[in-house]
C-alpha cells in the first residue's frame, strides 16, 4: 500500500536515546512508542493533548498517519463499558496525543525516518534537530537516590484478601479473581532517567514513554491487549509468571515449572475463554480462534504463559468497538469478568488509576494497545506502581505474595526504591 504521509531517511546513526533525551521527554506531548528489543519499530515525538470524552472512539479517529493517536485508557473507563460505579480516581482516566510528526525508527534493517503528515517547517525543523545531533551513543544512565516505597497493603493484609477471594472462589461466584496492590514513592521523579533506566533492564515490544500534562507514564509491558490489523483483531493474555535467575540450570527449572504447572495452565485456559466471549461480540460468527496457547514468552526479568485469540471484525464493527468489548482486560479482572469486577471493587483498598488500563497507538487503519502492568505511573505526588496477580482455587497465599515481589522489583530498582516486603527478603 502507498504510503500517505511524506518521509524522509535520516543519514546519521543515533542511539534512539539520545533523540529521547536530548530532543522528546522533556516536552509535554512528548512520546515513544519502543520497541526496546529492537525486533519491530518504535516512534518518538511531540503530540498535541486532545480531549478524548470515548478513548476507543478517539482512536477510531487516527487518519492515515501510523501514530495518529497515541494515549492510555485508565481502569476506571470500566464504568462505561461495564456501566458500573467507579470511585475516586488517583489519575485522569484518559490521556490523548494527536500527531501528526515523528520521528520512525525501522529495527528490521535499521534505519530512521522522518515521517509527516506533510513536508512543513516543522518537519524540517526536526529533520535538521536529528540531524545536527552530535552524540550518537547515550552515556549510561547515573544511579537513583534512595527513595522509599510505601505499599498500599502490607502482606499480611494482602494474603487476607487472598483467603477473600479463596472464598469466593469456593462459593462460585468466580474461578478466577486478579487482586492487585499499590506503591507509593514520594517526590520528584527525573522521569527522562527513569524511563531509559526502564527500557535497558526490562526491554521488552511494548514499552512507552508518554508525557501528558503533568502525568507520565513509563512502560515496561509485556502484555498485548488488542491489536488490530485491517479487519484482523488479536488479544495476547498472560497468565503464569515466573522470575528469571543468573544460575542457568536454575532458570530453565523455574520456566520449565511454569510451562507444566497444572494450575498456572488453568489460570491461562480461564482468560483464553473469557478473551474469546469478549471477541465474539464484535467478530464474525466463527473466526474467533485461539491460535497459541501456553507459550513461553522470556524476558530479561520473568517468565510469562502467553496465549493468543484472534477474530475477525464483523461489518460494521471498528477497532474501537473491539477494544470497547475486551476492556477492561480479562487478566486484569478474572471470571466470569462481571462477577470478578463486582468482588474486587470490594476487596480492593483504592481503585487503579491507569495501571490495569491499556496503552498504544492508533493509524493507517491500525490499532495497537498493551496492557498497563510493569508501569510506573508519575504524577505531581510522586510515583505509583500497581502489581498484583490472579487468583484461583489452587493458589497459596505465599506464591502469589512473592509473584507481586517479582513483577515490582525491576519498577522500585529504577526509582532506588525499597522496601518490597512481598520479596520476602526484606
Amino acid at each position: 500500500m502507498a504510503e500517505t504521509f511524506v518521509r524522509q531517511v535520516v543519514d546519521v546513526r543515533v542511539d534512539p536515546v539520545v533523540i529521547f533525551r536530548e530532543l522528546i521527554g522533556v516536552h509535554d506531548g512528548g512520546f515513544w512508542i519502543d520497541d526496546s528489543l529492537g525486533d519491530t519499530v518504535s516512534y518518538l515525538g511531540v503530540g498535541v493533548p486532545v480531549t478524548a470524552a470515548d478513548p476507543f472512539a478517539e482512536f477510531d479517529r487516527a487518519d492515515g498517519f501510523p501514530v495518529s493517536r497515541i494515549g492510555w485508557v485508565g481502569y476506571g473507563e470500566r464504568a462505561v463499558t461495564m456501566d458500573m460505579s467507579v470511585a475516586r480516581e488517583p489519575q485522569p482516566r484518559t490521556g490523548m496525543l494527536a500527531v501528526s510528526l515523528a520521528i520512525e525508527i525501522n529495527h528490521r534493517d535499521n534505519s530512521m525516518s522522518i515521517i509527516g503528515i506533510e513536508r512543513d517547517q516543522s518537519f524540517d525543523e526536526l529533520l535538521a534537530a536529528v540531524s545536527a545531533l552530535t552524540v550518537v551513543t547515550a552515556p549510561a544512565t547515573a544511579a537513583p537516590p534512595a527513595r522509599i516505597a510505601v505499599w498500599r497493603d502490607d502482606p499480611r493484609a494482602y494474603a487476607t484478601f487472598i483467603e477473600s477471594c479463596l472464598g469466593h472462589i469456593r462459593d462460585g461466584d468466580a474461578y478466577q479473581l486478579c487482586l492487585t496492590t499499590g506503591v507509593h514513592v514520594s517526590g520528584a521523579i527525573d522521569v527522562v532517567d527513569t524511563y531509559c533506566a526502564l527500557r535497558a533492564i526490562a526491554p521488552t515490544r511494548h514499552a512507552a514513554f508518554l508525557r501528558i500534562g503533568h502525568i507520565a507514564l513509563l512502560s515496561a509491558s509485556p502484555e498485548t491487549f488488542l491489536t488490530v490489523r485491517g479487519r484482523l483483531a488479536s488479544t495476547s493474555p498472560i497468565k503464569g509468571t515466573r522470575r528469571r535467575s543468573s544460575d542457568s540450570a536454575e532458570d530453565r527449572r523455574l520456566k520449565s515449572e511454569l510451562e507444566t504447572s497444572e494450575k498456572e495452565r488453568a489460570e491461562n485456559l480461564m482468560i483464553v475463554d473469557l478473551c474469546r466471549n469478549d471477541l465474539s461480540r464484535v467478530c464474525e460468527p466463527g473466526s474467533v480462534t485461539v491460535t497459541s496457547l501456553n507459550r513461553i514468552e522470556t524476558y530479561s526479568t520473568v517468565h510469562q504463559l502467553v496465549s493468543t485469540v484472534t477474530g475477525e471484525l464483523r461489518a460494521g464493527c471498528s477497532a474501537g468497538d473491539a477494544a470497547r468489548a475486551l476492556f477492561p482486560a480479562g487478566s486484569m479482572t478474572g471470571a466470569p469478568k462481571q462477577s470478578a469486577v463486582d468482588i474486587l471493587n470490594r476487596l480492593e483498598t483504592a481503585e487503579r488509576g491507569v495501571y490495569a488500563g491499556a496503552f498504544g497507538f492508533s493509524g493507517a487503519g491500525n490499532l495497537s494497545l498493551a496492557m498497563t502492568i510493569r508501569t510506573i505511573v508519575v504524577d505531581r505526588e510522586g510515583a505509583h506502581i500497581g502489581v498484583g496477580g490472579g487468583i484461583t482455587s489452587g493458589s497459596r497465599a505465599d506464591e502469589e505474595i512473592a509473584e507481586v515481589g517479582v513483577k515490582a522489583a525491576a519498577l522500585l530498582s529504577v526509582l532506588g526504591a525499597s522496601p518490597n516486603p512481598y520479596l520476602g527478603t526484606e
